[in-house]
C-alpha cells in the first residue's frame, strides 16, 4: 500500500520512482549549511537510508543559516543532531550518524553500500578525499558549494576526474571567507543538489551531464550551465 505521506510526490517522482527512492541509501558528508537542508529534504522525500557524517559541533555563528542548529543545541555534534531531526521527520528513513570528519582512513568504510553521496563540505582537501573514495566505490557525488549570493552544483560521476583535478590547484577555503554565507543561499543550492540526486536515484536521466557545472547567481537571478571541457 502506498504511504499517504508521499502522495504529493506522485506527480513528479511517480510511484515507481518513490519505490526506488525508498530502496536507496544516500550519504551526506557535512551536516552544516548545505548538509542540514539536504538531510531535511531527503528525509521528507522518503529516502530509505541516510548516513550523515560530521565531526563538528554547532556554534552560535551557525544559527543564521544551518537549519539543524538551534539555541538549545549549541556545542552538540552536528551529525547527532541530524539523526534526531530525521527521527522526528520520517521514522521510515533509517538513519546512521557518524560524528567524525571524513578522511582518507575512514572514507571507504563510511561510503561502502551507498548509492549516492552528497558533498556538503566546506573545504577542497576533504572534497578531493571524498571524490577519490567515491570513484573507487563507483558512487556518484552530487557536489554543492556556496558563497554569498553565489553557488554551484555538479554531478560527479565515478569516471570523472575533472573537478577533483581542478580543486587540487585551488586554496583549501573558497571565496566564502570573503563573501560569507547568508541564510538563503544554502537552502537554494541544497535544493538543487537534492533535485539532481533524486533524479539520478529514480532513473530520470535529466540530471546534470558529466563534467558540467550549474552556476547560480541569485543576486542577478541567473543560472548558467557551464561545460568544463
Amino acid at each position: 500500500m502506498f504511504d499517504s505521506r508521499y502522495e504529493k510526490n506522485l506527480g513528479t517522482i511517480g510511484a515507481d520512482g518513490q519505490s526506488k527512492l525508498s530502496a536507496s541509501c544516500a550519504a551526506v558528508i557535512g551536516c552544516g549549511g548545505l548538509g542540514g537542508w539536504i538531510i531535511e529534504l531527503l528525509a521528507r522525500a522518503g529516502i530509505g537510508r541516510l548516513i550523515v557524517v560530521d565531526g563538528d559541533i554547532f556554534s552560535e555563528s551557525n544559527l543564521n543559516r544551518q537549519i539543524l542548529c538551534t539555541e538549545d543545541n549549541i556545542g552538540q555534534n552536528k551529525s547527532e543532531a541530524a539523526a534526531r531531526r530525521v527521527g522526528v521527520i520520517n521514522s521510515s528513513t533509517e538513519i546512521k550518524f557518524v560524528p567524525l570528519f571524513l578522511n582518507e582512513d575512514n572514507a571507504g568504510e563510511i561510503l561502502t553500500g551507498c548509492d549516492i553521496v552528497f558533498d556538503a563540505l566546506d573545504n577542497i582537501k576533504s572534497r578531493v578525499v571524498l571524490c577519490k573514495a567515491a570513484c573507487v566505490l563507483n558512487i556518484p557525488v552530487v557536489h554543492g558549494a556556496i558563497a554569498g549570493w553565489f553557488g554551484q552544483v555538479s554531478v560527479i560521476m565515478p569516471d570523472s576526474r575533472l573537478l577533483p583535478d581542478i580543486w587540487k590547484n585551488q586554496n583549501d577555503k573558497g571565496v566564502e571567507t570573503e563573501f560569507g554565507n547568508p541564510p538563503f543561499t544554502p537552502s537554494i543550492i541544497a535544493s538543487l543538489q537534492v533535485c539532481e540526486g533524486i533524479k539520478y536515484l529514480t532513473g530520470k536521466n535529466t540530471y546534470l551531464p558529466p563534467d558540467s557545472l550549474l552556476y547560480v547567481d541569485i543576486f542577478e537571478n541567473r543560472l548558467d550551465k557551464i561545460k568544463l571541457k
